[in-house]
């Protein structure tokens, strides 16, 4: 037997396992980071379907409406309006974290009403109001 090859073994399954112990956790890193930027994409393609329904909306005027269908998943959720800057927002969360904001410009469209919390499949009404002496547009949940 070649006792050369008996002591290199433990000294290559050793290398094996410190290269793994190094690139695994790594993997893992990116697999869950290409998850949640693939979950904001997609969440954003959304934003962008509801940008697009309230500036037709503001565009026909008052007493217009229109409706959009919304399908998020992998822990995403759009918040509409707010208050204060935000009232003219679609903001983007990721597990209760906002990652991106989409500002309603060109027009410059107020959301009215409180902000609209979006999750998993829903069918949203845009109606354009005006609310005491206020020119915007009011986002709902239908169903």
């Amino acid at each position: 037997m070649n006792k050369k090859g008996m002591i290199g073994f433990p000294m290559r399954l050793a290398v094996t396992f410190l290269i793994l112990a190094i690139f695994v956790p790594v993997a893992v890193s990116m697999v869950d980071g290409l998850e949640k930027d693939s979950a904001a994409s997609s969440a954003k393609s959304e934003a962008e379907k509801i940008a697009n329904s309230v500036k037709k909306a503001y565009y026909s005027g008052a007493g217009s409406t229109d409706t959009v269908n919304v399908s998020l998943s992998g822990g995403s959720c759009l918040m509409v309006g707010g208050e204060g800057p935000d009232a003219y927002s679609i903001s983007i969360l990721l597990y209760d974290t906002v990652v991106e904001k989409m500002y309603l410009q060109r027009p410059s469209v107020k959301l009215l009403g409180d902000p609209v919390y979006i999750m998993g499949g829903r069918t949203l009404s845009v109606e354009c109001v005006v609310e005491s002496g206020t020119y915007g547009v009011k986002v709902s949940v239908l169903d």
